[in-house]
């Protein structure tokens, strides 16, 4: 799949589901060209999966009525997209997802550092 279809599913995932839906378009059509129509679509089925399979997802439909497009992508580029667009919402699932192991040891002891007067007033 293409990495700026990835990289924009990331950047949009805080973002209206209209402007995602914009996003999407223009960037698919950026990465694939432009829209097939459903006639060609369906003339041209097997080849319209191959390159679907082989990264490069296909739009079809009408530039002009948004709505109505649709998208043919593999499964694998669609896992790929979720797993982008998903999201740690707490500091210890980021951990999670970075593979983090507390430490699991004895018990570790830390002396205190130098010891200063204090600061003074003056």
């Amino acid at each position: 799949m293409d990495p700026g279809i990835i990289k924009r599913v990331q950047e949009s995932s805080s973002a209206s589901r209209q402007a995602i839906a914009d996003c999407l378009v223009e960037t698919i059509v950026d990465a694939s060209g432009d829209p097939l129509t459903v006639r060609k679509a369906r003339d041209e089925l097997s080849a319209v999966l191959r390159r679907a399979r082989s990264g490069v997802p296909q739009v079809i439909g009408n530039l002009k009525k948004p709505d109505d497009l649709a998208v043919v992508i593999s499964v694998k580029d669609l896992a790929e997209l979720v797993t982008a667009a998903r999201h740690q919402e707490t500091f210890g699932e980021a951990l999670d997802a970075i593979g983090f192991k507390p430490y699991t040891g004895g018990r570790i002891i830390v002396s205190q550092g130098n010891k200063r007067e204090r600061l003074q007033r003056s």
